[in-house]
């Protein structure tokens, strides 16, 4: 019994020091992704552009494309269709608690719960906030069950 007691607050410490003891490496993409956190929470979405990878981009826009195609007007611009993207799947409320850098690829995770992990990479010189398999996991669960998804 006194272990689970200890345990979660002395979890809680932990995470709080190791967030406050990040790396240079971590603290650059700490800084690039609350950046693009702002820029999105604040409905920039011209701006949100700049801050999206090109992975991302491609996946609006393909999505953009085949939503015209198939007769859904309102999505023409990819900047339209990312606002509506964010504010239906992503969630950035909580700490950061987490950062992996590996290479160009960078793994930042939120708490409270630890399930919400967003990628970054490094393009043209910057982090970007790369959405594109968080969207696609988000739109495949929407679409199971339903005659779309196969």
């Amino acid at each position: 019994m006194f272990r689970s007691s200890f345990s979660a607050p002395f979890t809680a410490a932990l995470m709080l020091l190791l967030s406050c003891s990040w790396s240079a490496g971590q603290r650059e993409v700490l800084d690039c992704f609350r950046g693009a956190v702002s820029t999105m929470e604040g409905g920039d979405w011209e701006s949100a552009m700049e801050v999206i990878s090109s992975s991302t981009e491609a996946l609006l826009d393909s999505l953009s494309s085949d939503f015209t195609a198939r007769g859904l007007y309102g999505y023409e611009q990819v900047v339209d269709l990312l606002r509506v993207m964010y504010q239906e799947y992503i969630d950035f409320d909580g700490e950061v608690t987490m950062i992996f850098v590996e290479g160009d690829r960078a793994e930042v995770t939120i708490s409270p719960d630890d399930q919400r992990k967003y990628q970054m990479v490094f393009e043209q010189g910057e982090w970007k906030l790369d959405l594109s398999e968080v969207f696609r996991a988000d739109i495949q669960e929407a679409l199971r069950g339903s005659y779309v998804y196969h």
